[in-house]
């Protein structure tokens, strides 16, 4: 993840948390202008053109990154419209497993923990954070976890994101893992006849993977139990951005007017 990137991140952050604290802070308008509350819009659009994965790490400290080494995966990005130079809409689908949002959503809730412990709220001691704010925080941090990804997604495919694109993002169709979703096991015995002897076999089957749950919003989902820490899926619509070169394909070109 670039440093410009991980240093918006936290500026945005910072910036939040002290609307958060105000005493003025309403809760339902402060979401609804994030977009945890967005409209359903009909669009028609092509095929996922894009699809760009690499291998993550298996641990390692956040270093404020969406991803270990900056690279993300489990993303498709589909363009609205005829899909040519000309296009700056897109339609972004994050695979929350692929992408690791578990981890990246674990992460920046400590750091919006720590930054809220150091705030004074009234009635409360120092260092307290009152329980009615816990499902904001929640809702605040799957709210940037899937932009800031929305916006890696977007630089590592070459797309560069109109000034106002971060506040435009409207996230919907959000998936999260149900309760409990651990695999368990059982035992189950079989057995087979030989003649006069009987075989025992112990085999160990792996329950049917519970269904992960589906809904219109991130509101849904926050209401639904999901936690930080918890992977989720989404589709980030109305992503407005102009395609560039990579910048290896531009290195060597002269400005226009330049003489050499």
């Amino acid at each position: 993840m670039s440093t410009f990137i991980k240093q918006r991140a936290f500026f945005w952050l910072a910036s939040s948390l002290l609307l958060i604290a105000s005493t003025s802070f309403c809760p339902d308008a402060f979401f609804r202008s994030k977009g945890i509350h967005p409209h359903v819009r009909n669009e028609k659009h092509s095929n996922p053109i894009i699809v760009y994965q690499s291998s993550l790490l298996d641990s390692g400290e956040w270093k404020g990154e969406v991803v270990p080494e900056g690279t993300i995966r489990g993303c498709s990005i589909t363009p609205v419209g005829n899909g040519d130079s000309t296009t700056t809409e897109w339609i972004i689908a994050i695979d929350g497993v692929e992408a690791d949002l578990g981890r990246f959503s674990d992460a920046l809730y400590k750091q919006i923990m720590q930054q809220a412990k150091r705030e004074r709220f009234q009635g409360f001691r120092p260092g307290t954070i009152p329980p009615h704010l816990m499902t904001t925080y929640r809702a605040f941090c799957m709210d940037e976890c899937a932009r800031e990804t929305v916006l890696e997604a977007m630089q590592q495919n070459n797309i560069r994101p109109f000034t106002d694109a971060r506040s435009q993002f409207v996230i919907e169709q959000v998936s999260i893992p149900p309760p409990g979703s651990d695999k368990k096991k059982s035992r189950k015995s079989s057995k087979k006849q030989k003649g006069n002897t009987t075989d025992v076999e112990l085999a160990v089957e792996e329950e049917a993977a519970p269904q992960w749950r589906f809904f219109d919003t991130m509101d849904g989902a926050i209401q639904a139990g999901w936690k930080p820490g918890q992977s989720f899926s989404f589709v980030a619509k109305n992503v407005k951005g102009q395609n560039v070169l990579p910048e290896k394909d531009v290195g060597g070109a002269t400005p226009i007017g330049r003489q050499w």
